[in-house]
């Protein structure tokens, strides 16, 4: 093939992703998934416990727990997934401010730190209030001191939410190079994510207040979501439509803003049911959305 530059015609360059593309499979999107869905209910779950404890305080310790949880599973779907983990180790214990990558490893680090030190602080009080007893001075340096590593965990989720991923880097891979909203969707729907998975957290444990204080917010972070998708698709519509035929991408607009927007919206007003079924929704279709939006970035 004569790559011979012609003047007016596309440059050798332009004619195929010069990117290498990584050998992803699942793992990566899940990934994706749990790290944002961990920490947008981390961030959701303290935002609302601050606002209104006496509602979320019955809630909230099984949540961050959750949370904990979550996060300990993306980081092990994180570590099976790379080629080379002693580079990985080296990542978590160097920060470069000027690597998105570095500060997105540091700050999920420090998140599930921060996290693990708060959650022991709080049930080991939990447990010797309700064994041995502690006095009153005991409890409220224990409270301060929970309530200030769960808010250096909230900070650090800040991060985590906020960084995307090598994988979707606008200046890395094709398909997503200039996906400008990209960061702007994976937060909204990280936020979204998370206060679903609140919602039906609230309910397993028979919390209805939770539910009804969460559901305007909700509806919000619902057209949002369906607001910054749309965003996103006008960044990236001409790969997928290179990816995708026309009836796939109809039905992924039918499940993000048919199912997922409209319906979900209509099912918040059928009663605390509906807000549940509404979150679960929410949460199944977070995972559709990066499915998808992985494959625009495979190679043609």
């Amino acid at each position: 093939m004569d790559k011979t530059w012609v003047e007016g015609q596309p440059s050798a360059y332009q004619l195929h992703d010069v990117v290498h593309f990584p050998d992803w499979k699942n793992i990566v999107v899940w990934d994706f998934f749990f790290n944002n869905l961990t920490s947008g209910f981390m961030f959701v779950t303290m935002l609302a416990w601050l606002v209104k404890p006496a509602v979320f305080g019955p809630v909230m310790p099984f949540a961050l727990t959750l949370a904990f949880f979550i996060v300990l599973f993306d980081l092990l779907l994180l570590v099976i997934d790379l080629g080379d983990h002693v580079r990985f180790l080296h990542a978590m214990r160097v920060m470069h401010p000027t690597s998105p990558l570095s500060v997105g490893v540091v700050s999920l680090i420090f998140y599930t730190v921060m996290l693990f030190i708060a959650l022991v602080i709080y049930w080991v009080t939990f447990a010797l209030l309700a064994t041995i007893g502690l006095p009153p001075e005991a409890v409220a340096v224990l409270d301060v001191l929970f309530r200030l590593f769960a808010v250096l965990s909230l900070i650090a989720a800040c991060g985590v939410i906020c960084y995307k991923g090598v994988a979707f880097s606008c200046t890395s891979q094709p398909g997503v190079k200039r996906a400008r909203w990209l960061t702007c969707w994976v937060v909204c729907d990280a936020l979204l994510m998370g206060m679903g998975l609140l919602i039906v957290v609230s309910f397993a444990l028979g919390q209805i207040a939770p539910i009804q204080a969460l559901l305007i917010p909700f509806i919000m972070l619902i057209v949002f979501r369906c607001f910054t998708y749309a965003l996103v698709w006008m960044n990236i519509h001409e790969r997928a439509s290179l990816m995708y035929s026309k009836g796939h991408l109809a039905l992924n607009a039918v499940i993000v803003y048919g199912i997922a927007g409209v319906c979900a919206i209509a099912a918040c007003f059928l009663g605390p049911l509906g807000v549940v079924l509404a979150g679960i929704v929410c949460l199944l279709t977070g995972i559709w959305e990066r499915y998808w939006i992985v494959f625009v970035t495979h190679p043609r």
